[in-house]
């Protein structure tokens, strides 16, 4: 029922990741440039499943009109230089009558159930013409119907505003997924996402694809130390991150290919809304700022320039922080999911649940990744159907912040930042009616 986004060990790896550089724009890549050997016929991997195609957003370029182009998913396509920049590139090279514009959507460590709630600021807002929706490695603990729920949610949501934006599913993989492919199968967090695919006629790429033929054909080593594997790429240094632009290359390879293929169908042609996939789908997701949330006290509202607070202004335009125990917000509403967008960090602290007057949690918001502040969230998935008030309460209780990084072998100079223990929130997360 519980499920945190941002993983400890995840964070570590991916601040040293971000070291490959997040600036600088690369030249645009050609599918030539990227090698790939070519597939034997036992293969029975698909690299790209066409079904309808991507129609409006080549009818548009075609056209040579401004089209926007947004990229939704977690780290492996936030980070810079990596394949949602190569792949843009490419587009705006290769087709220059027309005009790009790129919406960058992605948060490290975040799935599709987080995605589902943030579509209609970070992406639908900035009327995309195109969405690529990557959240296949994020969302390997998810079951089936989690991913049924929040992937055909971000489908619906966004053909009910904008019904010719069309969509494509693109998948990364970890080194666990290696066992399904040699299988011939996608992942299972794959094989979920391809269930919504077909049913509404969405396109697909498995980046992974060109990755496990690269291994398969031993010029590709997954994970490991790229001094001990000479005249070998190696593709991550933990398993799941691609480690350089020479990996990231692979993996856009498939979508310049992909791209290539699709360009050919063009027509405007709006998504018709057919029959759910699953009724309970979380279109109806809503995120409301905390502002908007008639019961909370011992709430200050942090200053966009506030040294916390300045690196998510993007995605959390206002963040509230409560340093006094007992501090609280309360909502009532109608439905069975409720949760909130908060950060993590060195002052965060644990939080008192209380739903329909009973206390049934303590959430404890830190962990060994909180040497700084990031973007988290929490959601309670299966309340039961009808009225709920639920109240969030700031306990001040110590937590034994050095033992959890000693644990996880984190080494701490200067422990002053971490005596505090408060609580930071921009938005509250629900699917229903807010009630009041």
């Amino acid at each position: 029922m519980i499920r945190r986004f941002l993983d400890a060990t995840f964070f570590l790896v991916f601040a040293a990741l971000l070291s490959f550089g997040c600036t600088k724009t690369l030249q645009p890549l050609i599918p030539e440039e990227v090698e790939e050997p070519e597939p034997t016929p036992t293969d029975g991997l698909n690299e790209l499943n066409y079904r309808g195609g991507l129609p409006n957003f080549f009818n548009k370029i075609k056209a040579g009109k401004e089209v926007t182009v947004a990229y939704l998913g977690g780290s492996i396509t936030q980070i810079g230089n990596g394949w949602r920049d190569m792949t843009y590139n490419w587009l705006d090279s290769s087709f220059p009558d027309a005009t790009f514009r790129q919406i960058e959507a992605s948060i490290g460590g975040t799935g599709s159930d987080l995605g589902v709630f943030r579509m209609d600021e970070d992406v639908l807002s900035h009327n995309p013409d195109l969405v690529f929706v990557e959240f296949a490695t994020n969302d390997h603990n998810a079951t089936a119907e989690q991913i049924y729920r929040s992937m055909e949610g971000i489908v619906r949501k966004t053909w009910v505003k904008y019904p010719e934006t069309d969509i494509c599913f693109v998948y990364t993989m970890r080194e666990s997924n290696i066992p399904a492919l040699n299988s011939r199968l996608y992942q299972p967090s794959a094989v979920a996402m391809e269930k919504i695919a077909e049913h509404y006629n969405i396109p697909s790429i498995h980046m992974g694809v060109p990755v496990f033929r690269l291994l398969n054909a031993d010029k590709l080593v997954f994970s490991g130390k790229p001094a001990e594997h000479p005249g070998k790429m190696v593709f991550t240094l933990d398993g799941v991150h691609p480690r350089s632009v020479e990996s990231h290359k692979i993996y856009a390879g498939a979508v310049f290919r992909g791209l290539s293929i699709m360009k050919n169908f063009t027509a405007q042609l709006p998504h018709l809304q057919v029959a759910a996939f699953r009724e309970d789908n979380w279109e109806g997701a809503q995120a409301i700022p905390l502002s908007e949330i008639a019961v909370k006290d011992g709430w200050e509202l942090l200053a966009p320039t506030d040294p916390v607070s300045r690196p998510f202004v993007r995605f959390m335009p206002q963040i509230y922080k409560a340093a006094t125990p007992g501090a609280s917000f309360t909502i009532k509403f109608n439905g069975r999911v409720l949760g909130f967008y908060d950060l993590l960090g060195p002052s965060t602290s644990i939080i008192d649940v209380y739903i329909d007057g009973r206390r049934v949690t303590d959430l404890v918001r830190f962990d060994a990744a909180c040497t700084s502040y990031r973007m988290s969230s929490f959601l309670y998935r299966e309340l039961p159907p009808g009225d709920h008030v639920v109240k969030f309460v700031v306990t001040g209780k110590p937590i034994d912040k050095l033992g959890i990084f000693a644990r996880a072998g984190v080494v701490i100079t200067d422990t002053s930042k971490y005596s505090e223990n408060s609580w930071f929130v921009s938005k509250v997360f629900f699917i229903g009616k807010q009630l009041n």
